[in-house]
């Protein structure tokens, strides 16, 4: 499969196309930046494909038969709904869009089109937590009772970059929603939300800090938590069950176990950890397979989609102080 990345920014260098040049199920066949010489300077580092200055001249490129689109939150809905009409594949960077709103649109528009749309949650094809599943429906840990997820770090929002632009930036929309995918993935369907999102210690418009607490349709609860005012970095998960436990930590790449606690005491299980820079491989291909097979993404819309209408119910419990519905 022919890919094209509109956005040719820090995640599409250091992942993205160098997946894309690694995978044997797909190519790089084209790129765009509104500064075209920067296109072309990309374009030239991952084996000199075609290179644009906009995403309405990329994807009326033949050679291109699925889009990324890694550009800032507010144009993921444009660029979607563009290059579904276009009759290309997609797969969307996270957050989805600025709201639910939006994510429902671009699901709309593609389901129109007949392509398949995915969404950069690629935590979900982590080795470490692809084992965990495993592992829960073994029967391993008996029944999840609850998930948490945390992340802590310094910043690692860009200064003065849209990272800190009200509405599309911040720590919930920047870093909490991979991990209250993380949430969805061991949980389920979320059904109430209760949150802070604060501004604890920078000096910033947006939020710093946040703490969740979800419920799900079965009654298991999700806690997740998000701190970019304490160094170092941080990203952990851990799943109870009635039987044991399973802890992710940390929750990279290339870590190369999980641990999993139980009556009888602890034990870890072995993985085989992704490469680096190739960790957006599994994620690029499951893409192709979908569309080969005719099935939903692994890392699907409709999860990109639950995400955020977390944060959307997020963010009013926070304003609001009350316990939000999720319109999932």
């Amino acid at each position: 499969m022919r890919f094209g990345i509109v956005g040719c920014g820090s995640i599409a260098a250091n992942s993205l196309a160098p997946s894309l040049v690694k995978s044997a199920e797909a190519e790089l066949t084209a790129v765009c930046r509104r500064d075209r010489a920067k296109a072309e300077e990309f374009a030239g580092r991952f084996g000199g494909c075609a290179a644009y200055a906009s995403a309405a001249e990329l994807v009326t490129d033949d050679n291109v038969d699925a889009v990324i689109v890694s550009t800032p939150t507010d144009t993921h809905c444009e660029y979607t709904v563009l290059a579904a009409q276009h009759g290309k594949h997609v797969l969307c960077e996270k957050p989805m869009a600025r709201d639910a709103a939006e994510s429902r649109a671009m699901i709309e528009a593609c389901q129109q089109a007949g392509v398949k749309l995915a969404v950069a949650y690629r935590r979900r094809l982590f080795p470490q937590v692809v084992a965990a599943k495993q592992l829960i429906a073994s029967g391993r840990i008996g029944r999840v009772v609850c998930v948490r997820t945390h992340y802590s770090g310094l910043s690692g929002l860009s200064s003065g970059s849209w990272q800190q632009e009200s509405g599309i930036g911040g720590a919930l929309m920047e870093m909490a929603v991979h991990r209250i995918e993380v949430l969805l993935n061991f949980a389920g369907r979320p059904t109430t939300v209760s949150a802070l999102v604060e501004t604890v210690s920078q000096d910033w418009e947006v939020d710093d800090s946040n703490g969740l607490l979800l419920q799900f349709e079965d009654g298991k609860i999700g806690i997740h938590s998000t701190i970019l005012t304490s160094p170092p970095r941080h990203d952990v998960a851990q799943v109870d069950g009635t039987e044991g436990r399973i802890l992710i930590d940390p929750l990279e790449f290339h870590v190369g176990s999980i641990a999993i606690e139980g009556a009888d005491g602890s034990e870890e299980h072995a993985v085989t950890p992704l490469e680096s820079p190739f960790f957006d491989l599994p994620m690029i291909d499951d893409l192709v397979a979908a569309v080969r097979e005719d099935r939903e993404p692994v890392c699907d819309a409709a999860t990109g989609h639950a995400v955020q209408a977390v944060a959307d119910a997020a963010r009013r419990s926070a304003a609001e102080g009350v316990k939000v519905d999720v319109d999932a």
